[in-house]
């Protein structure tokens, strides 16, 4: 006979839709419980059952191929009125079972015994059961293992529940972010268009340069599965492609940036630097419309440091500049204090055909 439909049926499949995990693919700590199950309570069969509105849906299964059955034939749908196990020793006897489609075949199941997978608000969403083509009885201790395992399922299907749901703040939070940061972005722009003055013009130009840097940096950390961790490649990347969008026609940027992650504040403290000297290099190291190219190269050393070099081949004098350049000298002292941000050594020096910036450090996860 079909099982009576729970007393709370519409809060019951609520709450298991919110679980969000009927139909995903099959997962080792699941499977790994119903090899347990099968083997401490010696049956054939163990089962993680999940009862919808139509069906029983397998997330777990030993020694039973099918990935569900009709609700109709469920065995599970009359543990979900019980309080306790439901244990069926001859299901051949039990007027809940001797007619079912799963009993009555040729090696049908003649045990059954399953626990409730209760959610916290106290809805039943499925069990985790044992069946056996032989009557059988468990003992005390095979019962109270069962329970236990049934436990550890729930255990499992509250983590996920709980990552998806803090996934979905993460996203939402980011995404409000990154429209701020865009507003932001927007009204620094509006407000430079209407000053004349160049050290104030240059003094927004910086501005947005760092908010276009922690544009790309949320950006990043969103699309990423950890939020601690940076891929350097796509994000320097985007960070000096805003630059590159700003250069005069007569200066090109290169860049080579390997594929690897890093700590977020070691990913942001890079991107101060290179900004700053790209910046610097579009404004002073080809003067007159001099043809020039910047490159920003990013890899690790073979000793396992990270080393960054930002260099030009343009005329070699920004140290001599910033002598004169408030706005310069500035961007200066934030690449050194960008620097000792992360314990990094950084080297600035003029050389026969540009300028070279080194920036060499040891990063946390190395």
């Amino acid at each position: 006979m079909r099982a009576p439909l729970h007393p709370s049926e519409p809060e019951r499949l609520r709450t298991l839709a919110d679980y969000n995990i009927i139909d995903t693919p099959a997962e080792a700590d699941f499977d790994e419980i119903v090899a347990l199950a099968s083997r401490i309570c010696d049956t054939k069969v163990s089962l993680v059952s999940l009862v919808d509105e139509s069906r029983q849906w397998f997330k777990a299964s030993e020694g039973f191929n099918a990935v569900d059955t009709p609700r109709d034939t469920a065995i599970c749908g009359h543990a979900l009125l019980q309080d306790d196990i439901l244990e069926i020793p001859d299901t051949m006897l039990d007027p809940r079972t001797a007619d079912n489609d799963l009993v009555v075949t040729k090696q049908g199941m003649r045990f059954y015994a399953g626990v409730q997978l209760r959610a916290p608000n106290g809805m039943p969403i499925g069990t985790l059961c044992v069946l056996d083509t032989v009557p059988r009885k468990l003992t005390d201790l095979q019962r109270q293992t069962l329970r236990t395992l049934a436990n550890q399922v729930m255990t499992q299907l509250e983590l996920r529940r709980t990552l998806r749901n803090q996934e979905i703040l993460r996203g939402e939070m980011d995404h409000r972010v990154k429209n701020s940061l865009q507003t932001v972005q927007s009204l620094i722009r509006l407000y430079g268009s209407k000053i004349k003055d160049p050290d104030a013009l240059t003094a927004f130009a910086a501005i947005e340069r760092r908010v276009a840097a922690i544009v790309a940096l949320h950006r990043e950390l969103h699309q990423s599965s950890s939020i601690a961790q940076v891929k350097m490649k796509p994000f320097l990347s985007g960070v000096l492609g805003h630059l590159a969008a700003t250069c005069p026609d007569h200066v090109s940027i290169k860049t080579d940036i390997a594929d690897f992650e890093l700590a977020s504040t070691e990913a942001t403290a890079l991107a101060v630097v290179a900004s700053e000297c790209v910046a610097n290099a579009i404004k002073h190291a080809f003067p007159a419309d001099q043809t020039g190219e910047i490159t920003v190269t990013l890899a690790y050393t073979p000793e396992g440091e990270v080393r960054m070099t930002c260099r030009d081949n343009g005329v070699g004098a920004v140290e001599d500049v910033a002598r004169h350049d408030p706005m310069t000298s500035l961007g200066l002292r934030i690449m050194d204090a960008s620097a000792q941000q992360i314990a990094a050594r950084m080297d600035r020096h003029s050389t026969s055909d540009g300028y070279v910036v080194d920036m060499t450090f040891r990063p946390v996860q190395s």
